[in-house]
């Protein structure tokens, strides 16, 4: 008689379920954190007169770039379970060291006569750090979801017609992509996004 082969875990889901479930992976990794902000600042040259390509480079370099390499190399040493931070207790650690590698950046940058509207852009991006950190020592708030909306509200709100649109469209994604996945609830994904859009305000009063 031959072998009856058995289903394996990806055979046992159906085939659209399948492949939202991976399409969500996706969307997660393209609005990881580190990339949003990474490319908020990397764009800072365009966006912003008077920034240069090095300084827009040095503050995503230290805001996002040698945090995620710290990151990295935790994972590789087993001391967090994902580049994602998906344990909350892990996380309250990560986000005071990219807060330290942040204070670091700026002083860099002092150094290299950043202009103000550069350290207004890395200011926001320390506020909503804050807040996610200080959210996350209690309950898991979605980090994806804040990013997703203070940068949709700061990159793409900003574009005539369109650009409220994407911003929405932005975030509602990313939403979807940590929902979908499991790795957050709703109410955690709407905390997050409350999170990116209070930080975002008080980004508004800096210089």
């Amino acid at each position: 008689m031959p072998e009856t082969q058995q289903p394996t875990a990806v055979q046992s889901i159906p085939a659209p379920a399948a492949r939202s479930f991976q399409l969500a992976r996706i969307v997660t990794e393209v609005s990881a954190p580190a990339v949003l902000v990474g490319m908020l600042l990397l764009l800072q040259p365009l966006l912003s007169p008077g920034v240069t390509w090095l300084q827009g480079i040095v503050a995503a370099g230290f805001t996002v770039g040698l945090p995620f390499l710290g990151i990295l190399w935790l994972k590789r040493r087993g001391s967090v379970t994902d580049h994602h931070i998906g344990v909350r207790s892990q996380r309250a650690p990560i986000l005071a060291a990219t807060a330290l590698s942040l204070g670091i950046g700026v002083l860099v940058l002092i150094l290299l006569d950043a202009p103000a509207v550069l350290f207004g852009e890395i200011g926001g991006v320390f506020i909503g750090l804050v807040l996610c950190m200080a959210a996350n020592l209690v309950w898991k708030l979605s980090v994806h979801s804040a990013v997703a909306a203070y940068i949709g509200l700061a990159l793409l709100a900003p574009v005539p017609v369109v650009g409220p649109a994407l911003a929405l469209m932005l975030a509602s994604v990313t939403g979807w992509s940590r929902v979908k996945l499991g790795d957050h609830t709703p109410t955690q994904v709407m905390a997050g996004h409350l999170a990116g859009c209070a930080a975002f305000a008080a980004a508004l009063l800096l210089p």
